[in-house]
Formats: structure tokens, sequence, C-alpha cells
């Protein structure tokens, strides 16, 4: 049932449908769901839609990678992970849906979670130049953490 509520969903609602569920997670304990897959299937289909849409000839790629400054990863008061930064739109272009991607592994190696976090509002322009600033509180336990895979991307405005 909440599979079929996602697909049904448009892809803000997603977003925001499924940054409450680590929330309801902590406060209410019995609240068991396995948020990493919803969120990974969820990438996966927006990938793999892009993927498809890519491979006609006619379509140009409009995701343009980002430099992050003064990037932290530090435990937070509640042993869980924050991390902090400045995204810089480092290209010529105006970007929107600026987000940050990050993957987390255990100290062996072994993948954690993969999540995306949208940094800015859907109608917010980041200019050329202009940085944007971030603080994110993963619902990871901070002594799970080994090392840590963190990207920006924004999309150009067509």
């Amino acid at each position: 049932m909440m599979r079929n509520k996602l697909n049904s969903l448009s892809k803000y609602q997603k977003i925001q449908y499924l940054s409450i569920i680590p929330l309801l997670s902590i406060c209410i304990p019995s609240f068991n769901i396995d948020v990493q897959a919803q969120q990974s299937s969820l990438i996966n289909n927006t990938s793999n839609n892009n993927n498809n849409n890519n491979n006609n000839t006619n379509v140009k790629i409009d995701k343009i990678n980002l430099v992050i400054e003064n990037l932290s990863v530090d435990r937070s008061v509640t042993n869980l992970v924050e991390i902090k930064g400045d995204i810089k739109n480092n290209s010529t272009h105006d970007l929107h849906e600026v987000k940050v991607s990050a993957e987390y592994y255990d100290k062996t190696g072994t993948l954690l979670e993969k999540v995306e976090h949208f940094i800015t509002s859907p109608s917010y322009i980041l200019k050329p130049n202009e940085q944007v600033s971030f603080d994110i509180l993963e619902v990871i336990g901070f002594h799970k953490l080994g090392d840590y895979n963190i990207v920006a991307r924004g999309e150009t405005i067509n």
C-alpha cells in the first residue's frame, strides 16, 4: 500500500513524504519501515527514467556537479551524523533543484545508507558564484560511520 502511495505522488511530494519517515521511526519506536529501501528505489526509479531519456539524441544533460566548501561531518549531540557545508555554483549557469547526495559506509566498507536531500526550494535560483549553506542531520549512528561520499548537484534552468 505504501509503495502505491509513493508511486502516485509527484517528485517533490515523494521527497517530503520520505523525509518524515526517519523522524517517525525515532519518535515512535514501533514504526518500523525500511527507509533505505524506499529511498533507494525512489532514487533508482529517477535515475532509470533519466537513463531512458538520455538514450534520445536530442536530449541534453542538464545536471551540474557543484563544489562543496567547508564540508564537515561530525557527531551530533544525539550521536547521529551531522553534515554541514556550503555549496558554490562554480558554473556559468543559473541552477535550481540543488541537492546533496550522500553514501555512508561502515568501517568494513559496507554501504549503510544512500540518501539525497534537496538543499533549496523548487523556486530558488542559485546564480553563478553564489553559494548556499546546508546543515543536515542523518539518522545514522556516528559510531557506525567509517567513510562517506558526499556530492552536490544542481539542474540548469531551461
